[in-house]
């Protein structure tokens, strides 16, 4: 079953790339580390290089994104593949796209539907996805995120919610603050807190740095 939902992803993405056509479209990539992988708050594993390819044409952009995390002490690959349509009005904007999360280490694998609102420096992110093991112990999740950003800076405040097995729930704020290390290499500097709120605690705090150069193909 497994095999099936990977090949009917990729051919999704591969037909969609195919059949759009290539007038202002532009491919890109982008190599970077960060120093620990933090993912809407959680720490999915240590320090690790990482590696995306994205297509944008007009409104409808898809990727895919490679991290080496050694992810729970595992040494692995985890893989993602994503596209979405956006649209702007103004100073308003929305975009819809879906996320699937794949790891040559396990079987489980995630996959999300996501709606983005943003006005200004503010956006908001309604997700809704599904934790599966082969459907096996499947679980429902949702996260939602405000976001606000300006210049260099930037604010992310989520939440997020097992709705099934795990039965837990967590919230977390994280700052960051970017620019250009040199010309043509970018630089992220984040630091975070996340909550337990199922078990009402709070970690210590986290603090990562991203580094990354993209590159237009």
């Amino acid at each position: 079953m497994k095999i099936t939902n990977k090949l009917v992803t990729k051919l999704v993405l591969l037909n969609c790339l195919l059949f759009l056509p290539s007038a202002k479209a532009d491919v890109s990539a982008t190599a970077g580390f960060v120093s620990d992988y933090y993912f809407r708050g959680s720490n999915l594993g240590d320090g690790g290089a990482y590696a995306s390819i994205d297509y944008s044409n007009g409104g409808f952009s898809a990727g895919s994104w490679w991290i080496d995390d050694g992810s729970l002490g595992n040494d692995g690959l985890e893989t993602d593949f994503y596209f979405s349509y956006a649209k702007s009005h103004d100073q308003f904007s929305w975009s819809v796209g879906y996320t699937r999360y794949e790891y040559t280490y396990s079987s489980d694998f995630e996959h999300e539907v996501a709606l983005n609102l943003s006005t200004g420096n503010f956006s908001f992110d309604v997700i809704k996805g599904v934790d599966d093991d082969q459907g096996i112990n499947s679980e429902d999740y949702s996260v939602l995120q405000l976001g606000y950003s300006k210049s260099y800076f930037g604010l992310t405040l989520g939440t997020g919610d097992y709705d099934d097995l795990q039965d837990s729930s967590w919230s977390w704020l994280e700052i960051s603050f970017s620019g250009e290390l040199v010309e043509g290499i970018s630089t992220s500097l984040n630091i975070g807190v996340k909550t337990d709120d199922a078990a009402g605690t709070q970690d210590d705090g986290y603090i990562y740095l991203d580094i990354s150069k993209a590159f237009d193909l």
